[in-house]
């Protein structure tokens, strides 16, 4: 019986996730946050969904058609229509949220080549740039519990966030439970901490995302608060107020953990997620605006290639460790050996050169040795006392009364005796 073989690149993994289910996680995580938001905001929250998920649907057809390309059967405009109408507030009016997703998806993501080729995260491009349009718009909450038109001009009270509070250096009017509820006001999808948190672990336990991101960022971001509170009373409330205020709970689940635009190694991850933190404390200590998590993660996302360059580094020098190792003790003992040869070699020219010094000096001490005897001899010689002189009469009959000796050559024993001398 002949099988089907299917020609495909690496990796050849088989398994029950897919792109597809992962993607079908994240929308059913999504899904108890509407819920919770339709609870204090009432429809008009599910319309703004709704209208989210079609505009990004209809502006990823739109690119397909324009660079003539088949469109691809998948969810993720769907998901960046989800996630960009839970970042704003429940009264937001519908053409912006049709602004932020025509900025998400035809600038961010058709122009690089479609789903997984954007280089930025979209979700928080397009918030970003709503945001600078229509600040006033966006960083202003309905109060919790009310009824807001569908449809037209909402008459409803508004008040500033939590977040906005702790960036003038107050503290916030709600206590940390109703910010863990979503009583307080804020973005309707970042306001119920308990929710998301669960949301995130149900992520987490379907493998959707990776724990190192989300758990990295906050621990970071977390460390920061409490190293440089800017509020006062105890640092475990200082703490909640930043941790629950804004959307960083929502952005480290479902925007810092996206496939795309994060790096793939879970050391790069880590890398990331602290960076991140970072960039999210600068942001909302130094920045403009209460919310500094879209600003931080558009930064990272620039260097995302960069973690992963760093962590396939650290990956290499791991696992190649033992012949790094055996080379660098190779490369110790070659330079150890010409160390010891330059050594060997230097001592035996110092030591010839230290023999014909002390040769010098010898023979300079034996030439200085010798002359002074030969004057002291020559001057005794020609110091004769006068008791001892002889008349020349005297000396003649010496001479005569002196028997004849026969004389001998002594020049072959002076010599003899002069170059033992000089030998030693």
């Amino acid at each position: 019986m002949k099988e089907n073989l299917m020609f495909q690149n690496a990796p050849h993994v088989r398994q029950s996730e897919s792109v597809v289910t992962m993607m079908w996680d994240v929308v059913l995580a999504l899904l108890p946050v509407y819920l919770m938001s339709f609870f204090y905001h009432g429809p008009r929250s599910l319309v703004l969904g709704f209208c989210g998920v079609v505009s990004c649907t209809v502006f990823s057809l739109f690119g397909s058609i324009v660079l003539r390309e088949k469109p691809v059967p998948d969810l993720t405009p769907a998901i960046t229509g989800l996630i960009i109408p839970l970042l704003m507030p429940a009264d937001i009016p519908y053409f912006v949220i049709i602004a932020a997703c025509a900025v998400a998806i035809l600038v961010v993501k058709v122009p690089f080549g479609g789903t997984g080729n954007n280089l930025f995260n979209p979700a928080a491009v397009g918030f970003a740039s709503v945001a600078i349009c229509w600040p006033e718009k966006v960083f202003s909450y309905p109060v919790t519990m009310q009824s807001i038109e569908v449809f037209g001009e909402t008459t409803v009270q508004k008040v500033q966030s939590p977040a906005y509070s702790l960036a003038l250096g107050a503290v916030p009017d709600y206590e940390v439970l109703d910010m863990l509820l979503g009583s307080a006001p804020g973005p309707m999808g970042a306001t119920n901490i308990l929710v998301l948190v669960a949301c995130g672990i149900f992520l987490i336990v379907r493998k959707a995302v990776n724990w190192v991101s989300p758990v990295s960022f906050l621990a970071s971001y977390a460390v920061l608060c409490v190293s440089f509170p800017r509020i006062g009373g105890s640092a475990f409330d200082a703490l909640c107020y930043e941790l629950f205020s804004g959307m960083l709970i929502f952005g480290a689940f479902f925007m810092l953990t996206e496939p795309v635009t994060s790096p793939k190694r879970d050391f790069g991850k880590l890398m990331a997620g602290v960076a991140t933190g970072v960039a999210v404390f600068l942001f909302r200590y130094f920045g403009e605006f209460e919310m500094g998590f879209a600003s931080a993660l558009i930064l990272m996302n620039v260097f995302s290639p960069l973690f992963d360059e760093a962590c396939e580094g650290v990956l290499h020098v791991y696992r190649h460790r033992d012949s790094l190792i055996r080379s660098f003790k190779a490369e110790n003992q070659r330079r150890k050996a010409e160390k010891a040869e330059k050594a060997a070699a230097e001592p035996v020219v110092r030591v010839i050169k230290k023999n014909e010094q002390a040769e010098k000096a010898a023979a300079e001490e034996l030439s200085d040795a010798a002359l002074p005897n030969d004057s002291e001899s020559f001057e005794k010689q020609e110091e004769v006392p006068e008791e001892n002189a002889v008349s020349a009469e005297d000396e003649d009959i010496v001479r005569q009364e002196e028997p004849e000796t026969e004389e001998i050559d002594l020049s072959a024993e002076n010599e003899k005796s002069e170059e033992e001398e000089a030998v030693q």
